[in-house]
């Protein structure tokens, strides 16, 4: 990616921060503006360093940034993005993070002024830890972040955002909006749904013994809960027939284990192996 002179982050947490932090480290932008609401938080990302000047007047923020990178809630994506493409005098890139893109990339489509160009993204990394504290300049090194084009989407554009993820070190994928959200809510959505569900069901008697499979098993569980509430309402279709899916499964393994049959448990036990094994640690 050709280095910026001026990239906006509206919203400066673990995403947002990591996203700054890997600019500067890779000398990708000449000035990093962070935005926001809170200025507490935007002190905090510039004593991190993850930004070199903040702003909670996004007018003034995004005045000459060639890129913003809008990293807030799902929620809120959408109505953020309109809002800062009003402040663009300039020909302006807009991408997001956000981890559901249907909903968002559609809200969108055609509604921005000409000089503006939206392109959705979702890096596949994070934490269940949330804040600039703990963002990291290698997040996204070896991760793979998706590019969710449409048929109308300027081919510059993607091009474009794609060579950012692949600057910040993430092997890029694109693949079509609806297509994300199937896909995510198997391999993101329903894991953190599983996580939560058994954490929940854990009684505080049953707490006191548990050990590292367990702390493992439901590590995201820990994430944020209004975060994530977004995230799989807005998700809801596909994670459902997900759930749906895994309770299949889930019954099919009670089912044979009730019943000793021994090769039907062992099949699924090895199945399970082999696709973790294939992925590495």
């Amino acid at each position: 990616m050709k280095p910026r002179d001026s990239v906006a982050l509206l919203g400066v947490g673990l995403i947002g921060g990591s996203i700054g932090l890997a600019l500067r480290k890779r000398k990708l932008a000449r000035r990093i503006i962070g935005l926001g609401r809170n200025s507490s938080r935007l002190r905090s990302a510039r004593r991190r360093g993850a930004v070199t000047a903040t702003s909670t007047r996004w007018e003034t923020g995004v005045a000459g940034a060639e890129l913003i990178v809008v990293c807030t809630p799902v929620g809120q994506i959408v109505e953020h993005v309109l809002e800062l493409a009003e402040y663009c005098t300039g020909p302006t890139l807009i991408t997001d993070v956000g981890s559901t893109k249907r909903h968002i990339v559609e809200s969108l489509e055609d509604q921005l002024p000409a000089h503006v160009q939206f392109v959705g993204s979702h890096p596949m990394a994070g934490s269940e830890k949330t804040g600039v504290r703990y963002s990291r300049a290698d997040l996204f090194a070896g991760r793979v972040a998706i590019v969710t084009p449409t048929s109308s989407t300027p081919k510059e554009a993607i091009k474009s955002v794609c060579l950012l993820w692949e600057a910040l070190g993430s092997r890029v994928i694109t693949m079509a909006p609806g297509v994300h959200d199937q896909v995510v809510g198997a391999v993101s959505h329903l894991p953190h749904v599983v996580a939560t569900v058994l954490a929940a069901a854990s009684s505080r008697r049953e707490q006191q013994l548990v050990s590292s499979g367990w702390m493992d098993t439901t590590r995201i569980a820990a994430g944020d809960a209004r975060l994530w509430q977004q995230i799989l309402e807005d998700n809801k279709v596909h994670v459902l027939k997900s759930i749906d899916q895994f309770a299949e499964l889930l019954q099919q393994f009670r089912d044979a284990l009730a019943e000793d049959d021994r090769r039907s448990v062992s099949r699924i036990l090895k199945a399970g192996k082999r696709n973790r094994d294939a992925l590495g640690s």
